[in-house]
């Protein structure tokens, strides 16, 4: 069982410091639209993750660019704040915002989602890239609106418990043509180097042993009848 630790600023604060450098090198390697190099003025939230053991945790820029650095020790996944894959009700609300010409052929869509694996240096061998994806979009609405949005994955290995195992996904705007978001994921520990911190949290238990905290009472739980 996971044991919860106690996040402190210090602990946060050295986590993200430790994560930050890989987060601007996949920015750099990809070309993202984020100022070089990123530094801590342009992350609006951090979340650490709360587990012993996992450090690893979420950015969001202030641009509104979100990351993910795995515990294995690299960036697994990013995505941008336009992204028509995760635009939830935005889609209803504003479908003008995903749309566009899309100016990329589906081989020269499947080729960008290649390459931008390999600028990260995830090879054929490691992605299965050098077999035939599947590819969602980009695609017209019933409205006649044209999303220029394209997700391309690899993932030709079914058994989750085989080391071969991937699930690797690049979302591309086929209008700006840039890589708007990616998800990796790898059922092997050749990728990565999980991260060392000088500061060690206490979990969760040892810090209410020693602290003065006040447990946490149900303020609205029912009154205790007196006895008679």
């Amino acid at each position: 069982m996971e044991q919860l630790i106690h996040i402190t600023a210090t602990y946060s604060n050295a986590l993200l410091v430790a994560i930050m450098p890989h987060v601007s090198e996949v920015a750099r390697r990809l070309d993202l639209p984020i100022a070089q190099p990123i530094t801590a003025s342009q992350v609006l939230k951090f979340n650490p993750s709360p587990y012993k053991g996992h450090l690893e945790g979420s950015v969001v820029l202030t641009n509104n660019y979100w990351f993910m650095f795995n515990k294995d020790g690299f960036v697994d996944s990013f995505r941008a704040p336009t992204n028509w894959f995760y635009a939830g009700d935005d889609v209803v609300d504003h479908p003008e915002r995903y749309a566009g010409t899309s100016r990329m052929t589906t081989n020269e869509i499947v080729a960008f989602a290649r390459d931008a694996l390999m600028k990260l240096g995830y090879p054929p061998e490691l992605t299965h890239s050098d077999l035939a994806p599947e590819l969602r979009g980009p695609s017209v609405l019933n409205s006649g609106l044209h999303v220029c949005y394209s997700r391309v994955e690899w993932k030709p290995v079914q058994n989750v418990d085989s080391s071969a195992y991937t699930d690797v996904r690049v979302e591309i705007n086929t209008d700006e043509k840039r890589v708007v978001g990616m998800y990796l994921f790898f059922n092997t520990n050749r990728v990565g180097t999980p991260l060392k911190l000088d500061v060690e949290p206490e979990t969760q238990q040892e810090f209410m042993q020693h602290s003065r905290a006040v447990p946490f009472v149900r303020t609205n739980a029912p009154r205790l009848l007196e006895q008679k």
